[in-house]
This record gives C-alpha cells, sequence and structure tokens, in this order.
C-alpha cells in the first residue's frame, strides 16, 4: 500500500469529529466544559468511566487504561492497522487522500475498488427503495411482517427486494457505471443467447452484506416462492470472499471484542439476534464455516458460541469447526437451539432471556464431539464400554492441553462407568503412538512410544517368539507389570500358551480384542524379522527393566498412601506402609544394580 501524505493525515486528524465517531459505539453525555462521558465501548461496565476530551482530541478509559486520539480509537474498535483506519476515518467524512509514491497499477487499483464499492452501494440503495415502494415487492414485504421485519428493522438493515431481469443493471448504466464494473461487482451477467447484460438477482428479498469498514461489497438474495436456489450469494469478486467476510460482523465486532462471538447459520437470524440486543451474532455468506472463518473470529476475541438449530447443530459444529479451532486458538462453543426452532422463534416467545439462556447452556466443542460419539454406544458390557473408551479416546486425542484433556478423562470415565485411570492410559498409550499414516516409518513411531511402553512391548515381543531364555521369567511375570488392557489380554494368552510349552496359535486372535489383535499381529511380524540370537540377549534386560518400572509404579502408590496417613494417628499403619516401601525401594535398586552389572 502506498504511504499516505502526512499533510492529509494531519488535516484529517483535526476535521474528524471524535464524539461522531465514537457515539456510533457508545453513547456519550457531555459532562461540563470540553469533556463527554459514556460507558466504554473496549470493555463491559456498568458506570461510565470512558472519558472524551475534544480541546485535546484525545479519549481515555479510566477502567481499562485504554486512551488516545482518534486513529487509535479507530485502531482499536475496527481492528484494523493504522493506515487502514486512515482510510477509514476519511471515507467517513468525505476526504479525499494523496499517496505518496503511488504507482500507477496501485492507483488504478484503488480506483477500480472504489468503483466498485459505489456500484454495489447503488444497488443496495436501489434494492432498498423497491422494497419499501414498489408495489412489486409486497410480497416481499409481507414475508419480513411475518419474520417480525417490519420497516424500521429493513431500514436498519437495509434489506432491499430485486424485482425483474434487468432492473438493477438498467439503473447501474443509467448511473454512469459500466458494463464491465456490473459484471465485476457480481451484479449483472452477460446472456449467452443474446449477448445482453441481465440482473443477477431477481425477484428475490436482498441482504446486503457490509464489509468491516463498513462498505456494501456483496450480497444474499432470498427467493420468496419455488425458485432454487433458496438463497443466491454474490460470487467471488475483488471487494468480496465468502471465506473472508461474515454477515453482521461490522456490527457485531464491539460486542464481540468485549464478549465474544454467536455464530449463527442465516442472515435473518442475525438481524433477530440483534434486533432482541444480542449483538455479538454473525453468520458465514452461503458457505461451510471454515478456518478463515475462525481465524477471522479470533482477531475480536477467544471464544466462539455456534448457535445451529438442532437438526444441524452436530453436523454443523463437529464437521465443520472440529479439529480447527484449537490450532487458531479460539475457544469453541456448541449451543444448539429447542427442536424444530430457530433463533426469531425463541426471540418472538422467549424474547432476549430465552436466546441467552441458549448461550450460557453452550457445552465445549469437545465435550459435545464426546457425547454425540457416547450416545450412539452400548455401555452394558465390560466390553461394551472398553470399548466406549477407545472411541472416547479418539476425540479426546485432538485436544493439545493436557490439563484439559486430564478433566475431559474424568468426565468421560464417569459418563462409561470405569476408573479414571483406564482412561488416562488409553489417551496416554493413543497420543504417544500415531498411526504411520501421521507421518514418519514405524521405526520413527517406536521411538517416540514413552520407555515402560517399549519395554512392555519388547517383553510380549520375546513371549510371542518363545525367545530362548524366556522360560526362567514366565513365574515372575504379572499382569500388573503392564498398563495398557490389550497388552495384559496379550500376556495372558502368551504366558498360558507359554507354560503349556507351546506358542500363541494363529487362532487365538479370534479370542482377542481388536486391540489385542492388532498387537499380536505387529509384534510377531516384529519378532519374525530379528534372529534368535539377538533376542536371547536381551531377554534378562527387558524383563528387568519391566519390573523396575512396575515397582516405580508401586513406590509411587505407596508413598501417596503415606501422605495421607497421619503417623501420631495410626502409627502402626504408617510403620507398615513405611516398612513396605523401603523393601520397595531396596528391590528397585537391586535390580538397577543388575542392569549396571550387565552393562
Amino acid at each position: 500500500m502506498a504511504k499516505i501524505k502526512e499533510d492529509d493525515i494531519d488535516l484529517l486528524r483535526e476535521r474528524a469529529d471524535m464524539v461522531e465517531v465514537i457515539s456510533s459505539y457508545s453513547h456519550l453525555k457531555k459532562a461540563g466544559g470540553h469533556t463527554y462521558k459514556g460507558l466504554c465501548p473496549f470493555h463491559s461496565e456498568k458506570t461510565p468511566s470512558f472519558t472524551v476530551d475534544t480541546s485535546k482530541d484525545l479519549f481515555y478509559c479510566f477502567g481499562c487504561s485504554e486512551g488516545g486520539n482518534v486513529y487509535h480509537f479507530v485502531q482499536k474498535i475496527e481492528n484494523l492497522p493504522f493506515p487502514e483506519a486512515v482510510e477509514w476515518l476519511a471515507r467517513r467524512f468525505n476526504y479525499d487522500l494523496r499517496y505518496e509514491d503511488q504507482s500507477a497499477g496501485q492507483a488504478r487499483a484503488y480506483g477500480v475498488k472504489r468503483r466498485l464499492i459505489d456500484a454495489t452501494e447503488a444497488a443496495a440503495a436501489f434494492f432498498h427503495k423497491i422494497l419499501m415502494e414498489s408495489t412489486e415487492a409486497e410480497a416481499a414485504r409481507a414475508y419480513l411482517d411475518r419474520r417480525g421485519f417490519g420497516p424500521e428493522v429493513a431500514k436498519r438493515w437495509l434489506l432491499g427486494y430485486a424485482p425483474g431481469r434487468d432492473a438493477v443493471v438498467r439503473h447501474l448504466l443509467d448511473k454512469g457505471f459500466t458494463q464491465e464494473e456490473i459484471v465485476q461487482a457480481d451484479l449483472g451477467r452477460i446472456s449467452d443467447r443474446d449477448g445482453k447484460l441481465f440482473d443477477n438477482f431477481r425477484q428475490r428479498i436482498i441482504f446486503p452484506t457490509w464489509n468491516l469498514q463498513g462498505d456494501v461489497v456483496a450480497f444474499g438474495a432470498r427467493a420468496l416462492a419455488d425458485q432454487q436456489p433458496k438463497y443466491l450469494n454474490t460470487g467471488e469478486t475483488p471487494l468480496f470472499s465468502k471465506s473472508r467476510i461474515m454477515y453482521g460482523l461490522d456490527r457485531a465486532k464491539s460486542s464481540i471484542a468485549r464478549t465474544q462471538a454467536v455464530v449463527v447459520e442465516g442472515y435473518t437470524d442475525v438481524i433477530s439476534l440483534h434486533e432482541a440486543g444480542v449483538t455479538q451474532a454473525v453468520a458465514t455468506n452461503g458457505t461451510a464455516l471454515g478456518e478463515t472463518h475462525f481465524e477471522l473470529l479470533k482477531k475480536f476475541s477467544s471464544r466462539a458460541v455456534l448457535m445451529f438449530d438442532s437438526d444441524n447443530a452436530g453436523r454443523s459444529a463437529t464437521e465443520r469447526g472440529f479439529g480447527l479451532h484449537h490450532r487458531i486458538g479460539l475457544e469453541v462453543l456448541v449451543a444448539p437451539l429447542p427442536p424444530g426452532r430457530d433463533p426469531a422463534d425463541v426471540v418472538a416467545t422467549e424474547g432476549a432471556e430465552g436466546i441467552a439462556k441458549v448461550i450460557d447452556a453452550g457445552q465445549p466443542l469437545l465435550e459435545f464431539k464426546l457425547e454425540q460419539t457416547l450416545a450412539k454406544l452400548r455401555m452394558d458390557t465390560p466390553e461394551a464400554r472398553s470399548q466406549a473408551v477407545r472411541q472416547a479416546v479418539q476425540v479426546l486425542g485432538w485436544h493439545p492441553d493436557p490439563i484439559a484433556r486430564h478433566e475431559y478423562a474424568f468426565m468421560v470415565a464417569k459418563r462409561i462407568g470405569v476408573e479414571p485411570e483406564a482412561v488416562q492410559r488409553a489417551l496416554t498409550e493413543r497420543r504417544s503412538y500415531p498411526t504411520a499414516s501421521a507421518g514418519g516409518t514405524s521405526g520413527d513411531l517406536q521411538r517416540r512410544l514413552p520407555g515402560h511402553v517399549k519395554v512392555e512391548r519388547e517383553a510380549l515381543q520375546l513371549l510371542l517368539a518363545r525367545t530362548r531364555g524366556i522360560q526362567r521369567w514366565l513365574g515372575d511375570i504379572e499382569e500388573s507389570d503392564f498398563t495398557s488392557p490389550a497388552r495384559r489380554e496379550l500376556l495372558r494368552e502368551s504366558l498360558a500358551a507359554a507354560r503349556a510349552g507351546g506358542s500363541l496359535a494363529a487362532e487365538a486372535a479370534e479370542r482377542l480384542s481388536d486391540d489385542a489383535v492388532a498387537l499380536y499381529s505387529e509384534l510377531s511380524v516384529r519378532a519374525a524379522r530379528q534372529a534368535d540370537s539377538e533376542r536371547y540377549n536381551e531377554v534378562d534386560e527387558i524383563f528387568v527393566r519391566l519390573k523396575v518400572f512396575a515397582l516405580e509404579r508401586e513406590i509411587k502408590r505407596r508413598r501417596e498412601t503415606l501422605q495421607d496417613v497421619n503417623p501420631l494417628e495410626e502409627a502402626d499403619r504408617h510403620d507398615a506402609l513405611f516398612t513396605e516401601l523401603v523393601g520397595l525401594e531396596a528391590k528397585r535398586r537391586d535390580l538397577l544394580r543388575t542392569l549396571e552389572g550387565a552393562a
């Protein structure tokens, strides 16, 4: 962007009426002399602490410490960089800015964009006049009245009606716009049949879309009869990208910055909520909620609530939002509406309080997805609960925050009816052992496993291969030496076969769970690749390490128990636990010495 001349920046700052600008976002009252006061538009407050001093052309909030001149205010409230804030203010006060070192190409591009904005705003004014005055728009007015959008609402939102085949293109041509400009703004198209220019929107209710600077840049158009599609939207133009502009965000951004975004499904939902006082509402422009929308909302707030009707809530919230918001750093909640109702219905029957209740009942997106997942599953047998845990950890694994994962794991355990430790173990394994499709070879994945998991897998691999030297360990191996259900299950089958003098047969897979079968298959293949002589040298070391890890877990548990025992009130129990702990520590040291000696 070419640099704006400094003289123009200074002159515009002097010319711009700060009170007029700020009054668009907060009601200001004269407080004596050159001072005005009002509620701060940057944070929620009940007692006015926001002050404007017109003699100094400065504002300051004694509540949140925001302050500066009119440019600072526009930058903050509109979330704009400085040059765009200057241009925003210049448009507001009809000031023609001059630029230094502006190339011919930059000047042309700026001129084209300005012409297209003028065309879309002229079209919006034309559509609005037709809606308010023309007999052609009677059905449109009746429809809007039924939705609770009377003349005042239509005026506030510049709602319109597109009448016939070439009404708006003729109007724009009469205004001096060229055919090329009309087509570029997607307001008209060239007929393949006769080469004539015709309206893009015909016999539809019109909802203008504004960019963040308050310019009309696009339209959504709703059919009244059986015309298809039901909604028609402006296509991609030099002014408009569906993925980068949200309907209502120009009006909602200040409220969103103070609270949170409320994302709804359509234009009428946004209008209904704003008119009810929920001024944080926005919607996409005829496209699925995606990553760029989340990035856009993140500029204004750290939280967004998705408010969809109950039929579409799951699909919209999970398919469109799940997996994106964590990477962007936006907290997303889901607040489904009551079955068969939209925001306008709730507002009509329960008012703003009813909508507020829906918003307040919003669930974190991950919790919503977990409930959706678990609602489809049976949990009436140990096997069913095990399967439910596995399904739940697939969802939990998306969350990047270990503290939040821990909290959700407790919630899942309670919902399924298992111990929290079972969910934690399954989650730890799932996150520490990603699939090869996530990137990396099987060797890379093996190296990334936690130490105790590696040792448990290697011990099972030795058992499955019936490695020489394994026999002397068969009496010492216990299920408590292994930390996952699948590994304990495979151990039971392997030990039974080994103690019977044989090895685990392929048909045993029919008795194993899906996870145990996968593990059995993988470890058996790995064992087949390794020479028996190599495995023989590893036997003692691996099983000693297996016992060391098991002892360390037991030592940790005993220490935690000991901390809860008062030595004065339960002296005998304290002494017994302490003695057991000393014995376990000694056993661990002996095993570690064995490893050092082997090394």
